[in-house]
């Protein structure tokens, strides 16, 4: 019901402000996923948001008055084709990732092994495609305006991941405790089996704020900028990736070549020249700089310094390197045929056949909801790994609960099993993938003359502290199995405080499995391949990896050498799509629908952005 009258207040909110949906959507994006608390995989808020502002934005295309008479023979614009032809691609992947999975099926609670994934990860494109008439409708209007608004939507997203960081490390590690193995996650909760989902977004968002400190006209306004320039960097370090260091770094250098270049108008291919003529710049705005430049860098000195985790990640980079390349390896496999090589395995389709095909590569664990029938009531199926023992208690059913000061805590489970398996539970302060503090509950489970077996399992552990009053914690149930092969029927899992009150939502499974989000730890291996130019060839084919590196290519080459380059926003798109390209050489990026939305939405500006006239920096 909530998220119904959320669709209709954006709805209604986007037709009465018909831009401001270039300001909502990157606002929104890092928090409008609730999987936690809904247990929706395939579907999310981000959704809705999207659907309503495409709703709102049509609907006020539709009532316009045409200018100029549609004629099928009409010349389309290569930024038309290059959308139409790569969303076509993507929907040919999307099927094909569909047949692969055994054909349709609907179902709110799909998995990544089932056929709605395909949908899961082609729904990025299709945003970022139907968008496309909105944001040549609001760039003919004002393209100035149109860029400012996406600009600060860009940065009040950044606001948001930032000061959920600061909560997260507050709350769990510590500020400034850089040796506990403990990797920020932010609000992307697809990181629950791991991924790079918020190493990609820092690459797509740390140039605006950039564009932040350049478009301050105030010594206060340039200090907020400041403010958020050290935050960003903290939550890129806390990150500890490797990967997001370099894919943050190196575009802030052509992101200063291009606006020098910008600012003197010259060409690029003249950026040398410019270097060398360049005088220095005078005022507060120069001493400010030099400032903030020796903070970031004393910034990354404090965080290396001040613990072992990233020193250790930097030493291990040639062998995890070597497991990286096996890793990639044994991805290719997967393509067997011509038919594969040229179309791929199709979309969402990678994690379910490199489960299948490597001994190497097998599931930790899944889960399957069986409705009621004849013969048994509605019930939750947790699986453990196929053959691996390593991987037992590594893949587990969560749901968020609210832990109370003082309580201990008991847990009620209704089972059926066919051969002797071990369930563990765990109650934990916990934001994602890193307990804290835990009760936790064992119990060897063997098969019984009763069908269902009720079991009382009381948890044991130290009391919950709640964490500092700055930064609370919060609590995670978390049930998985013990045993290569097998797997555990649940009719029912509650889990009462000692006064009696029940803490679980849809605890008996009628309503599926809302409410119960599957989370991996450690292990992540199926899940991604770990590079995004591999993860289209495996997905998409030659096909869908030609034509995305075309795209890219042509939206880089407008805001570098093209008409785009003279648009004030140009340089922060292109530093914008660099980065994002680095971070993708070493971690997949189109299987985060948000972060891949951001990309393709990126990627079809830059296009559409070349086909204005040019516009003085704000």
């Amino acid at each position: 019901m909530l998220a119904l009258l959320g669709f209709y207040a954006a709805s209604v909110t986007m037709a009465w402000r018909p831009g401001l949906w270039l300001f909502a959507v990157p606002a929104g994006l890092p928090f409008l996923n609730f999987a936690p608390w809904t247990g929706w995989l395939v579907f999310d808020e981000f959704d809705l948001l999207l659907l309503a502002v495409l709703a709102a934005g049509y609907f006020r295309l539709a009532r316009q008055p045409t200018v100029e008479p549609f004629r099928w023979r009409r010349k389309l614009s290569f930024s038309t084709v290059a959308v139409v032809v790569l969303a076509s691609a993507g929907l040919l992947a999307m099927l094909r990732g569909v047949q692969d999975a055994g054909g349709w099926r609907w179902g709110w609670f799909q998995g990544y092994a089932d056929p709605l994934n395909s949908w899961r990860i082609f729904k990025s494109l299709l945003w970022a495609s139907l968008c496309m008439p909105l944001l040549q409708h609001d760039l003919h209007r004002s393209s100035a305006q149109t860029c400012k608004r996406l600009a600060v939507g860009m940065l009040a997203g950044l606001v948001c991941v930032t000061l959920v960081v600061l909560w997260e490390r507050g709350a769990f590690p510590g500020w400034f405790n850089f040796t506990a193995k403990y990797r920020t996650t932010a609000l992307f909760w697809e990181m629950h089996v791991g991924g790079a989902a918020i190493d990609a977004y820092l690459a797509l968002s740390t140039p605006f704020v950039v564009w932040a400190l350049r478009t301050a006209r105030r010594p206060w306004q340039w200090a907020w900028g400041a403010v958020l320039a050290l935050l960003v960097a903290y939550a890129g370090l806390t990150t500890f990736s490797r990967g997001v260091y370099l894919s943050m770094l190196a575009p802030l250098f052509l992101l200063g070549l291009l606006l020098w270049a910008q600012k003197a108008g010259l060409d690029p291919r003249l950026l040398v020249r410019a270097l060398w003529q360049r005088r220095r710049p005078v005022g507060w705005r120069s001493k400010a700089a030099w400032a903030l430049s020796l903070a970031l860098v004393a910034e990354v000195v404090g965080v290396l310094n001040g613990g072992s985790f990233m020193v250790d990640r930097l030493a291990d980079t040639e062998r995890d390197f070597g497991s990286r390349v096996e890793h990639w390896q044994r991805g290719l496999d997967l393509l067997q045929d011509p038919g594969d090589l040229l179309l791929g395995k199709g979309l969402g389709r990678l994690p379910a056949n490199y489960a299948r095909s490597s001994p190497l590569g097998e599931w930790s664990g899944h889960v399957a909801w069986q409705p009621a029938g004849l013969q048994s009531p509605a019930h939750l199926q947790l699986f453990g790994a196929d053959t691996d023992s390593e991987l037992d208690g590594l893949y587990a059913i969560t749901q968020r609960v609210q832990l109370l000061p003082g309580q201990r805590y008991q847990a009620a489970l209704q089972v059926r099993v066919q051969r002797p398996v071990d369930v563990y539970l765990q109650l934990c302060e916990r934001h994602l993938l890193y307990p804290a503090r835990c009760q936790d509950g064992y119990v060897q489970l063997v098969p019984s003359t009763k069908v269902w077996q009720q079991l009382s399992v009381p948890l044991r552990g130290r009391n919950f502290t709640g964490g500092p009053w700055y930064a609370p914690r919060f609590g995670v149930l978390a049930v998985s199995i013990w045993g290569a092969g097998e797997h555990v029927d649940f009719q029912s899992i509650q889990l009462r405080t000692s006064g009696g009150k029940e803490l679980l939502a849809n605890t008996d499974f009628a309503d599926g499995p809302a409410r119960w989000f599957p989370v991996a730890r450690s292990y992540y291996l199926p899940w991604h391949i770990d590079n995004l130019y591999l993860e289209l060839l495996i997905e998409r084919g030659l096909l869908g990896l030609l034509l995305t590196l075309a795209v890219l290519g042509a939206a880089l080459w407008s805001l570098v050498f093209g008409r785009a380059r003279q648009q004030p926003l140009a340089p922060y798109l292109a530093a914008s799509l660099s980065g994002v390209a680095l971070v993708g050489l070493v971690s997949s990026v189109l299987d985060v629908p948000r972060v891949a939305f951001l990309l393709f939405f990126f990627a079809f500006f830059a296009l559409r952005l070349g086909r204005q006239p040019a516009t003085t920096s704000a």
